[in-house]
């Protein structure tokens, strides 16, 4: 697994400057992501993503920008400490995938979780329009 947070992982040996460009606005598109759960920030969260955007997670289907500001804001109001570390992102422009790890921690009973978590995406007009999460949750003693 990569250790870096940029797109090296790519096997063409000559990526044109253009696809070259549409992975970079994907990695910052991702780290975006991360900085803005890191921050609970709703706000940063749903701009990226389309009016009728779709989140999927275990447990949770949300459809469009006003379901998942809230349940970003239901998470901050439980959890802190959020912390996202970014192991690979790949693109072809318009989907792709992530590898994240996330570790938080509950704010009522202190329980800290850390969670291998993939991601995959669809983006249109620069907006993500489907993020479905997988993930692996496990408890780490506190």
């Amino acid at each position: 697994m990569a250790e870096d947070n940029n797109l090296t992982n790519n096997s063409a040996t000559n990526i044109s400057s253009e696809s070259q460009t549409l992975n970079k606005d994907i990695e910052e598109l991702v780290t975006r992501q991360a900085k803005a759960w890191e921050n609970a920030d709703s706000e940063a969260i749903i701009a990226d993503f389309a009016e009728n955007g779709a989140f999927i997670a275990p447990g949770t289907s949300l459809k469009g920008k006003a379901d998942i500001k809230k349940a970003a804001e239901d998470y901050f109001k439980e959890f802190t400490d959020t912390k996202v570390k970014i192991t690979r992102i790949f693109s072809d422009g318009k989907e792709g995938g992530v590898e994240w790890t996330w570790s938080d921690k509950n704010k009522k009973t202190g329980e800290k979780s850390l969670i291998d978590d993939a991601i995959i995406f669809e983006i249109k007009d620069g907006k993500i329009i489907y993020w479905r999460e997988y993930f692996d949750k496990q408890t780490v003693s506190s």
